[in-house]
């Protein structure tokens, strides 16, 4: 989009929702948000996210907190915005993620990792049948290297669930060495 109201023209990048926030200007000043919820009819989520994006660029500029928008809240375009480039982007402000939400992600990563060692460990073990404990724990390190690096309590954790589940097991001639069961 380029915006030739400034003193000089500005090309920017940006998204849809904030191209028609920006194009209901044309025929007025301030807007408020109400209006603006009414004629893009974006969810509060998404309409705050798209104007606080135009707003910390200083493109528009707000009567009242900067933090949270009501509806009474006006907007107005900056006429005395400037910028070092004629060309720029403007991307949505990214919402942060609660506590819960992010545990949640961790946990889920944590199985997923934990799913994806316990088949590398598979994987090897049906390649060798028999292996000592610090081998295959070089070896699957090796192997998750390019996803991740998994701590070595983990491996040990994934051992004894693959022990439990009889995929492998413990030989009878030494305690630091499996076998792979068919």
């Amino acid at each position: 989009m380029k915006l030739c109201y400034l003193k000089k023209p500005y090309v920017v990048t940006m998204g849809t929702f904030q191209m028609a926030v920006l194009l209901m200007f044309e025929t007025t000043t301030n807007l408020s948000y109400k209006e603006i919820q009414e004629n893009t009819t974006l969810n509060n989520d998404q309409l705050n996210r798209n104007l606080q994006s135009l707003v910390d660029m200083k493109l528009l500029l707000v009567s009242g907190e900067l933090s949270s928008f009501s509806e009474d809240t006006v907007f107005s375009l900056n006429f005395e915005f400037s910028n070092k480039r004629t060309k720029f982007k403007i991307t949505a402000v990214i919402q942060k993620e609660s506590p819960q939400e992010v545990e949640q992600t961790r946990s889920s990563v944590d199985e997923d990792r934990k799913l994806y060692v316990q088949a590398a460990i598979v994987r090897i073990m049906k390649a060798r049948k028999v292996l000592r404990h610090n081998t295959l724990i070089e070896e699957v390190i090796n192997q998750s290297k390019s996803r991740f690096a998994p701590s070595i309590p983990m491996i040990k954790k994934c051992i004894e669930a693959l022990i439990d589940k009889q995929y492998l097991e413990r030989t009878t001639n030494s305690t630091d060495e499996y076998s792979y069961v068919a």
